[in-house]
């Protein structure tokens, strides 16, 4: 069925009438060779160590703020969000708190281990992702070096995103983990019944179950293609149990649908996603720019892998048009990178076998797992729960002894809501959406007159970067007047 794995498996290979071995040359020791899963375990070592390293030297800065207000609030109120706690602008409107579950992880996580939640949480769910990844990968055929490589690289991809300590960690294990499940049940449908739980898992720690579900859709549509026609294009790994497929489909729907708002939260998580007032302003809901070598290798690896799969004809249908879907979506928005990334490690996992390497490239390998190794354990890293010193950390510390709302920077108004200062905007974009999103977006680029909008909302405090446009403005705005000032931030209060 799955002739990658013929390729690479050699056990139980029957040797009657083979040819017999050539002999080892006199006085000469059998080379030993190292086992496969050894190899494989060093790679899964390695990567979460990358992970781990990545995540410790990494500052709070972000979506990590609020995340961890809403668990905490959560665990203290003993329910779900209700109209949010957290800005002055949206205080009337209710928060749909996709993320619930990941949210909670984490407040919990905090409450017993303090600070040390942080690093804790993403080299956790960082692990599980290339545990999970790895055995994906031999599901698909690979062993011993392959799995080991795909493994590092998928680490490197990862790392970054793991580190941010947000829902979007959670994917990265339950997209794997889907992924695994699908290859298994081409051989044994009953590994389908693991789709429904984790379908309802998904729905409640991240949005991106939207995915979840056109990944059963995609295995399902390809199932009912005449086997000619796969045959024909090259493809691989057509499922041949349509009726299981469509009952597991359904089923993970349903599952989806159990979630503290209903299957209102399907409708919503695909509202955001197609939300193009959200996509005009938010960095990672935006086309890619290709300024640095990691995107170049982000999007180039994946399409490098299609190609290959192309050009030896062996594509597999899942991975091949999940594969292409990704990519083309991600060039329109970039948040999907991370998940065409998973994908691409199915599709290098089904690349045909290479011939072993010899003792030479094996010694320089090893030599430089072993360095990479020490670069990894030499990093520095930063106190656990260490906030960024991009953060306006000083001008905060000020406002501590002045009661007032606060106007603040998109990036920054996590922070106020760590500092338990209500907000007009932050991370939370697509609760803002809207006119107060907008309004918020004219006054930052001062295409409107600042004043009316800031006194509509009795603002009485402005944090912002110097040597910007608004505060350029303010600062020569009569009704405002620098009473604090940072390196990162000034702090403008109305006369």
């Amino acid at each position: 069925m799955q002739a990658s794995a013929r390729v690479v498996e050699t056990f139980d290979v029957p040797t009657t009438g083979a040819a017999p071995a050539p002999a080892e040359p006199t006085g000469q020791p059998a080379r030993r060779r190292v086992p496969q899963r050894a190899i494989e375990i060093v790679g899964i070592v390695i990567g979460i160590g990358l992970v781990a390293t990545v995540a410790r030297s990494t500052a709070l800065s972000n979506d990590e703020f609020w995340s961890l207000a809403a668990g905490r609030w959560m665990l203290a109120h003993h329910s779900f969000m209700g109209l949010d706690p957290f800005s002055y602008t949206e205080s009337h409107r209710r928060w749909v708190t996709d993320e619930w579950g990941s949210e909670i992880a984490l407040a919990e996580l905090y409450r017993w281990l303090g600070n040390e939640a942080y690093s804790l949480y993403a080299i956790v769910l960082g692990g599980l992702c290339l545990v999970t990844s790895a055995a994906y990968a031999r599901a698909l055929g690979a062993r011993g070096g392959r799995v080991a490589a795909i493994v590092i690289l998928l680490a490197v991809g990862i790392a970054g995103i793991a580190a941010s300590d947000r829902g979007l960690d959670f994917s990265l294990v339950w997209l794997p983990l889907e992924l695994l499940i699908l290859t298994k049940a081409r051989q044994n449908p009953r590994w389908l019944s693991l789709l429904p739980p984790l379908c309802l898992l998904w729905v409640n720690t991240h949005g991106s179950i939207l995915l979840g579900l056109v990944v059963i859709a995609m295995e399902l549509g390809w199932s009912l293609i005449p086997e000619r026609f796969v045959h024909r294009v090259g493809g691989l790994r057509q499922s041949p149990f349509t009726g299981s497929l469509g009952l597991a489909l359904l089923g993970s729907l349903v599952a989806s649908c159990i979630t503290p708002y209903g299957p209102g939260l399907l409708t919503y998580d695909f509202g955001v996603s197609r939300n193009g007032q959200i996509a005009r302003y938010i960095t990672e809901w935006n086309s890619p720019n290709f300024h640095s070598v990691l995107t170049l290798l982000v999007y180039g690896v994946p399409l490098a892998l299609l190609v290959a799969c192309v050009w030896t004809r062996r594509i597999p249908l899942l991975e091949g048009s999940l594969g292409l879907l990704l990519f083309v979506e991600a060039l329109r928005t970039q948040r999907l990178d991370t998940y065409l990334l998973l994908v691409a490690a199915g599709l290098a996992a089904t690349l045909p076998a290479r011939s072993p390497w010899g003792t030479t490239a094996r010694r320089w390998t090893g030599g430089g797992l072993v360095a990479l190794a020490i670069v990894l354990v030499a990093l520095p890293a930063v106190p656990a729960g260490t906030v960024a010193s991009s953060q306006p950390i000083g001008a905060f510390n000020y406002l501590s002894g002045h009661p007032g709302r606060i106007f603040t920077e998109y990036t920054w108004g996590d922070y106020s809501v760590a500092r338990h200062r209500a907000t007009f905007v932050d991370g939370r974009t697509d609760l803002f959406e809207g006119r107060v999103l907008t309004e918020f977006m004219a006054v930052t680029n001062l295409t409107t007159d600042p004043d009316p909008v800031l006194s509509a909302f009795h603002v009485s405090y402005v944090v912002w970067a110097a040597r910007t446009p608004l505060a350029q403005y303010l600062a020569h705005d009569s009704r405002w007047h620098v009473v604090d000032r940072t390196s990162v931030a000034l702090v403008f209060a109305r006369r």
